[in-house]
Parts: C-alpha cells; structure tokens; sequence
C-alpha cells in the first residue's frame, strides 16, 4: 500500500538489466528526471534535452546518450520524433520491484547531481527495515561493479556524501571472504535525502493492514465465541430434558 499524498518517482530494479544494456548513475538520474516529468497516466513525457541535460547537470550531448542507452535498454521508447521540437517518450513498465524517490529528492540542493545519481542506482541494494538508514555492507568495489561507475568517482561521491552526514560508515563483526578484513557498512540518512517520509507512511501502511487483519480475526472469533455458547446452551438443554424423562 502506497501513501498517494507523497509524490514519488518509481525506479525498477537492475534497470537496463533485461537487455543486458550498463546504465551508469548518470542514465539513472536521466530516468529519474523522465519520471518525475511524464504523465502519470499514459507514462509520457515530452521533457526536451536541454531541460533534462540542465536537470542532471551534464551536457545535452551527455543527455542524449543515456537516452539512446535508455531506448536500447528498454526502458523508454520514442513515440514521436519532431523536427526542431521535444520527443514524445513514453516510459515502459519494466520489472517487478522497484524503489521509490521522493520529488523533494531529485529536487534537493544538499545533494550534488551526481550524487542524485548515485543514490538512484545504489538504493536498490540496501536494506531500509527500520526506515532511517538505508544500509549495505557491499565494498566499493561491488557496488561499482554493479553500478557501472569508476571505483575512484565512486569513492569520491561517498567522500563527500560522508562529509554532508548524509552517509555514515560504521565496521561490521562480519568479515569479507576474500580480504579476511571487517566489511563496513554504509547508512544512507535517510531522513537527510527526504526519503525516510517514504518508508515511515510504508510501516504505518503495513500496521494499519496489520490492525485491519487483527479486527478480522476478531470478529470471527467472536463469531465462532458465539456458536460454541449457543452449541453449549443447546446440549444443557438437551441433558435437562433428557434428566427429566428418566425421572
């Protein structure tokens, strides 16, 4: 269950995965700005390169390549090609799950693009159970790997992510099977990227569904309360009756 007053982008899982297209943080950033700016009902957009490539900080030739990348992935598809004006794109619904950003995220100034872009691509792969950190203890090295970016572009995104408070690394008991050191985990803050209103509405949907599931059982105990008594009051009778014949 989704809290419809939160307006959210929906990002899928392993985007660009089924075609086995790498998308960068920076083609996750592009669909995320496609996102927010399409018609919720016919998933449309008409958003031009230029807003999009002002949007995500990088150029419109930058821009154009992760759509192209984007189409190839089949993500989006182009409706219309217009000469001298914007594209029609339509999103495709692609993917089971997926992860939510809100609009004061992709709008945030504490975050620099890039930065945006790397969140995007790199929620996926954390857990969010308590709804204030978003937690993974993949090393740098994986989450490169995963997200198609530089080991070294990477590192410094989260340098400067820690330096704002909004990521937080701690070390683990765990240990990594190939180094033999502690993992450490990363935490995301999620509140600090105005994302933890998402995952707070999340929990109080499940235990309003929870109490609704309960008054249900409930009400079938009572029910099942109520035909036991009377199954009861039928049998004293039935002995009553039986004790005054053999008398």
């Amino acid at each position: 269950m989704e809290n419809k007053n939160t307006q959210h982008i929906q990002v899928p899982h392993n985007l660009g995965g089924t075609k086995e297209i790498k998308l960068n943080p920076t083609d996750y950033l592009i669909y995320g700005y496609m996102r927010k700016y399409m018609d919720g009902k016919t998933y449309q957009t008409f958003i031009s390169l230029r807003t999009l490539a002002e949007k995500a900080g990088i150029s419109i030739n930058t821009s154009y390549n992760s759509i192209k990348k984007l189409q190839a992935a089949g993500e989006i598809r182009i409706l219309e090609k217009k000469q001298g004006r914007n594209n029609i794109y339509e999103i495709l619904k692609t993917g089971k799950y997926f992860e939510r950003f809100t609009y004061e995220f992709m709008d945030s100034e504490l975050m620099t693009q890039e930065e945006k872009g790397v969140l995007l691509a790199m929620q996926q792969y954390t857990n969010k159970d308590d709804g204030n950190y978003a937690v993974t203890t993949y090393s740098n090295e994986e989450l490169s790997k995963k997200m198609n970016i530089n080991v070294r572009a990477l590192s410094k995104v989260f340098r400067s992510l820690e330096d704002k408070g909004i990521l937080i690394t701690n070390r683990t008991s765990a240990f990594d099977k190939i180094t033999g050191l502690r993992k450490t985990a990363k935490l995301v803050d999620l509140a600090l990227v105005c994302q933890a209103v998402l995952f707070i509405n999340k929990k109080v949907d499940e235990h309003t569904e929870q109490l609704e599931r309960h008054t249900e059982d409930i009400k079938m105990l009572k029910k099942e309360i109520l035909a036991l008594k009377r199954e009861n009051e039928k049998l004293l009778r039935q002995n009553q009756d039986l004790h005054k014949f053999n008398f």
